[in-house]
């Protein structure tokens, strides 16, 4: 392969869609104790986020929802962290998910920037386990069930609402 052959390649291997926006990316770990029917979910860190307030940064935060089924189970949030679009959270979350459950849950994470004049400006989202929004979120969940009690980390591109509404009954059932 000569290589202008390797560039083209390579620019068609990297390349986004003209019209995607970059929205970020969100480092998280998990893992799932059996005996104790309990999923642990660490929120890492963040990096280049969409900037949502142009004067004075973003002040992002993660929601994290619990989806089984299609019902959702439990809601919890990081702090927010002001002025940055690359913050570091360390936040650690635990939910009770009987092993017996455990294939039917999904976790939604979404990235807000906090607004405090009007509703947080949404800046991201993904869906990991039943109903995963795409084959990096199936894989980390799958390296997660098949190594109980070891913590699986995993970097994460953000998605829009839109496309994981289109691909995923578990975010159509989060706001």
């Amino acid at each position: 392969m000569g290589p202008v052959l390797a560039f083209i390649e390579n620019k068609k291997i990297s390349s986004k869609d003209k019209n995607e926006v970059e929205l970020g990316e969100l480092l998280l770990s998990l893992n799932y104790l059996p005996s104790a029917g309990r999923l642990n979910v660490d929120v890492i860190r963040a990096k280049q986020l969409l900037q949502t307030d142009v004067s004075q940064g973003s002040d992002p935060f993660v929601k994290i929802q619990l989806v089984h089924g299609l019902k959702l189970v439990k809601t919890k949030k990081t702090s927010f962290l002001r002025g940055t679009i690359d913050p570091f959270y360390n936040e650690s979350f635990s939910f009770k998910v009987p092993q017996e459950e455990l294939e039917n849950a999904s976790l939604v994470f979404t990235v807000f920037g906090h607004n405090m004049k009007s509703s947080n400006d949404f800046i991201g989202r993904i869906v990991i386990g039943q109903y995963s929004s795409g084959p990096s979120e199936s894989n980390h969940w799958r390296r997660m069930l098949n190594t109980h009690r070891t913590a699986v980390e995993q970097w994460h591109s953000l998605r829009s609402r839109a496309e994981c509404d289109r691909v995923s009954p578990a975010s159509l059932e989060v706001t």
